[in-house]
């Protein structure tokens, strides 16, 4: 049991270890500052989810009495409530950076944005009394789950960076990111571990998807620049 506690709790921190001293090897000390601070903000910005949590809390609504509650807890509380807090930081800390160039770049803050967010999560996850009963197999997916999420939010609005109708983009990364996070609750709740499967196996095929697209649109960027 203690290694999973540890194992759940190095994780996320590990995971944005690695991909710091990629980028600052691959790009200088200039990015790898931007992105030591999203990890920071993404610390920060689950408060907005824990506020959400108190207030459900507060008029009885996690007490799953039917599913219409868990419905509701699972895509208002958890679904938009993390994400929210999430984009937040993305679009008005790191979007208006000029080195915010389109999704890759995005993806890349969005994921130390999410490592920083489930790092804490799974923090207060141990230690707050709301949670009774701790589920190790929540605690160890909920960070690659937050992975999958980040990609799809950096995606999005990276991809509004680049295109003068911002606000579908900015608005479908949000809800897109916010949608699957919910479902994932929703898996856990319900303790639906067969819809968690198919949830995986096609939450693998869209990030994959989404990042060689990412990858595709940043070369066209740089092909752009050059002429």
């Amino acid at each position: 049991m203690n290694f999973m506690y540890i194992l759940s709790l190095i994780l996320a921190p590990l995971i944005a270890f690695i991909l710091f001293f990629y980028l600052r090897y691959k790009y200088g000390k200039e990015k790898y500052n931007f992105v030591f601070k999203s990890f920071l903000y993404g610390i920060i910005s689950i408060i907005l989810v824990v506020i959400f949590q108190y207030i459900a809390n507060y008029f009885g609504l996690d007490i799953f009495k039917n599913f219409r509650r868990i419905i509701f807890y699972s895509f208002v509380v958890m679904g938009i409530g993390s994400e929210l807090g999430k984009y937040l930081v993305l679009r008005y800390y790191n979007f208006p950076k000029k080195d915010f160039n389109g999704p890759l770049e995005s993806i890349i803050y969005s994921i130390m944005i999410a490592m920083g967010f489930a790092f804490i999560g799974n923090v207060l996850y141990f230690t707050l009394p709301v949670y009774k009963e701790i589920n190790f197999m929540y605690a160890i997916t909920v960070i690659f789950a937050n992975v999958f999420f980040a990609v799809i939010l950096g995606f999005f609005v990276g991809l509004a960076k680049a295109r003068e109708n911002r606000f579908v983009d900015l608005m479908t990364g949000l809800f897109g990111a916010s949608f699957f996070h919910a479902l994932y609750n929703f898996c856990f709740i319900t303790e639906d571990y067969r819809l968690l499967l198919f949830l995986t196996i096609g939450a693998f095929v869209i990030v994959i998807l989404l990042f060689f697209k990412a990858v595709g649109i940043n070369e066209e960027f740089k092909r752009l620049k050059i002429q």
